[in-house]
């Protein structure tokens, strides 16, 4: 458990999560970024303009249990789904102009600090 002075674990927890996506947020082509329970239910979410439909990540990501990470690209938009502990998924909705190398290392060590918040 993650236990910072004078905050309650769990509030301290959300902060981190928010903290996480924002430092993903501010990232060059990064759109919004999404957390998601093991139902599917969006937990954090920073700057999404709509609504989003994560049936169909979710779908892909049950399918394929194997794979940490998942991509879906389209003409406009790309979206990375990364998989978490206890079956949570961290997505983020990309421009489709942007470095993908530069954003997956991001996504990277932000998938190892929220995998060490569920321990």
């Amino acid at each position: 458990m993650f236990y910072l002075k004078g905050y309650s674990p769990i509030a301290s927890a959300v902060i981190v999560e928010q903290r996480i996506l924002a430092e993903l947020l501010n990232s060059s082509g990064v759109v919004s970024a999404h957390l998601l329970d093991e139902n599917g239910l969006v937990m954090q979410e920073l700057n999404s303009g709509h609504s989003q439909n994560y049936s169909s990540i979710i779908a892909v990501m049950s399918n394929s249990e194997e794979s940490q990470s998942v991509t879906i690209t389209s003409q406009n938009t790309i979206l990375i789904a990364n998989r978490l502990e206890q079956n949570y998924l961290l997505v983020v909705r990309l421009q489709s102009s942007c470095n993908l190398g530069a954003i997956r290392k991001l996504l990277s060590k932000a998938v190892a600090e929220l995998n060490a918040l569920r321990q």
